[in-house]
């Protein structure tokens, strides 16, 4: 179990076509934006380092120490993130304040609605999932921890939502109380009020908040500006990012148990959450919660070193093309999901018919003449049968064949990448089921960057799917790099059948004389006895390349096409 495994384990939402998670490096703090289909939540990944000679572990912000505590804070963190964005995923709709929203401060009118929003949160977890509030109450306080002098903001708008922050998740004002403080202690009542009758909303279903939400969000609004100039929107680090924000320090090593504390037991007392009920049932929890911790973090580092070798070992290649890099894709399991809901119906037709053209070359019919086989012989005798093909087999060809599976992901094909996404999963899927063994065949994909995302080695399991998911279609078009690095991974094969699939639109970019370096590429494989098919998405350039070459415009089409030119490489691997 790795982060992202952990992350869909604390999810609230299940359903990975109405939401997507992802785990990733690229980001400092969560994400919650929302595409065609529902809301992509986005936790940052941690990050190993090195701070002043010790090992530490960071996450948004915060350095823990690798120690048993500091794993079970930093796992605590992650969960509060997860739990805080899934929520919003299942109980939030950023399309109330959009008529509200139009014409005012886009960061002023974020903050509000975020803030509001977040109400509508709390009051979720703790109608159905109050066991959940001790990690909230943990990053809650961690937060206050890194937290800078209210009292020494300059600007007094800034101030303002620095202090409604803390009172709605810590439940008291930050910094010391001020002459001029009247219209934030009014907000923070008004908020009060607010989060009592949400949490009534949940047991009368006559309570409309719709326009009681719009109002309170219209009076925050225009309180905090007319405090002051707005230049910043201030989030807590654990919650999603909405734009700049200097009221915490840039970084805040962890090294005490913060929910020993007195800051987490006021922050847990204000969610409505308990404590441990024993110092015995407490013991038992950490001992259980440092044990889980420890298995995350060591299954990821494990994980780490893994991809770090496969990349090392097709490092080795990359010095013979123009790559800039050799990469493995972040990993996107709800939206390899939902490409697959689209052809899932055609991969058992492709299946079938690439299984009609196997066997017809492999199937050898018994021979009237040759060699006796012995067995066969006594069969016959002992059953006074009247058969004659009593001779030994000699096999055409063996079931031995190494694919490599190839994917333009450039920025050329964006607009059919769906398309192009439905035939490579359909490829994939036929693949693993056609080649029983899974080191008989690679899945890759391309740009000015050569993808990993199924080395020979590794298995068609759940995480290689969501590194399909995860493919960006950006930068140029390297096809005939992309093409010399399949053939160095099937040269050293002895299978019967070498075969490169490439998925393209056919318009190699991104160097001089590339047209002229793809036809040497594919005259070089068809010497060295790798077949090469090829599909055109919605497109005919691949057919001025590539003598094996299907042009499709549809999935069924894929289906009829391809069995041909599978076959026909078949028996031409047969033949020699």
């Amino acid at each position: 179990m790795g982060w992202l495994d952990y992350a869909w384990s604390t999810f609230f939402e299940k359903d990975c076509l109405k939401a997507r998670l992802l785990v990733s490096p690229r980001f400092r703090f969560p994400q919650l934006f929302r595409d065609e289909r529902g809301f992509v939540c986005i936790v940052p990944e941690p990050v190993t380092k090195k701070i002043d000679g010790k090992d530490m572990v960071s996450l948004m912000g915060y350095n823990f120490p690798l120690g048993a505590l500091g794993k079970l804070q930093l796992a605590r963190l992650f969960r509060a993130a997860v739990t805080h964005l899934g929520a919003h995923a299942v109980c939030t709709n950023p399309d109330d304040y959009a008529e509200w929203g139009a014409r005012k401060d886009v960061r002023l009118s974020k903050f509000t609605a975020a803030l509001l929003e977040d109400v509508a949160v709390y009051t979720y977890i703790q109608n159905k999932y109050t066991d959940k509030l001790a990690d909230l109450a943990f990053a809650n306080a961690l937060a206050l921890n890194k937290l800078r002098k209210v009292d020494r903001f300059i600007n007094p708008a800034t101030r303002m939502m620095a202090s409604l922050l803390v009172w709605l998740n810590a439940g008291h004002v930050a910094g010391e109380k001020r002459k001029d403080d009247a219209p934030l202690a009014y907000l923070c009542d008004l908020i009060d009020q607010f989060r009592k009758k949400s949490v009534l909303s949940l047991t009368d279903k006559n309570l409309e908040l719709g326009e009681l939400k719009l109002e309170v969000a219209d009076t925050i609004y225009n309180t905090v500006q007319d405090a002051g100039t707005i230049t910043e929107c201030p989030f807590l680090p654990h919650t999603e990012e909405l734009g700049s924000c200097s009221i915490f320090l840039p970084f805040y090593n962890v090294e005490t148990e913060i929910t020993s504390e007195e800051e987490f037991k006021r922050c847990l007392a204000h969610l409505g959450g308990s404590s441990y009920y024993s110092e015995d049932d407490r013991k038992v929890y950490l001992k259980v919660a440092e044990a889980e911790a420890a298995q995350v973090f060591e299954s990821w580092k494990r994980q780490q070193e893994k991809e770090q070798n496969i990349i090392a070992k097709y490092g080795e290649l990359l010095s013979l093309t123009q790559f800039k890099s050799i990469e493995i894709p972040e990993q996107d399991y709800a939206k390899f999901l939902r490409a697959k809901s689209a052809c899932k119906s055609e991969a058992h037709r492709l299946l079938e018919s690439l299984l009609v053209a196997r066997d017809a070359l492999d199937e050898d019919p018994r021979k009237d003449f040759g060699v006796l086989d012995l067995q066969e012989v006594i069969q016959v005798i002992a059953s006074k049968s009247p058969r004659m093909d009593v001779f030994m087999l000699d096999e055409n060809l063996s079931k031995s064949y190494s694919w490599a599976i190839l994917l333009d992901a450039s920025k050329s094909i964006r607009y059919t990448k769906d398309f192009a996404m439905e035939i490579f999963i359909l490829l994939a899927d036929v693949a693993s089921s056609l080649l029983l063994d899974p080191a008989s065949w690679g899945a890759y994909a391309f740009n000015d960057r050569f993808l990993i995302i199924k080395d020979f080695n590794e298995r068609y399991n759940a995480r290689v799917k969501a590194r399909i998911g995860g493919i960006d279609f950006d930068g140029f078009t390297y096809m005939p790099d992309a093409l010399k690095m399949a053939a160095n991974l099937l040269k050293s094969r002895a299978e019967n059948l070498r075969l490169i699939t490439i998925i393209s639109d056919g318009w190699p970019y991104g160097y001089q004389d590339m047209r002229t370096a793809l036809a040497e590429t594919v005259d070089f494989l068809a010497g060295k006895n790798i077949a090469v098919l090829a599909i055109g998405v919605k497109s005919r350039q691949m057919e001025l390349v590539f003598k094996s070459c299907s042009t499709v415009y549809s999935l069924r089409e894929l289906t009829k096409k391809f069995s041909n030119l599978y076959l026909s490489a078949s028996r031409t691997a047969a033949e020699t």
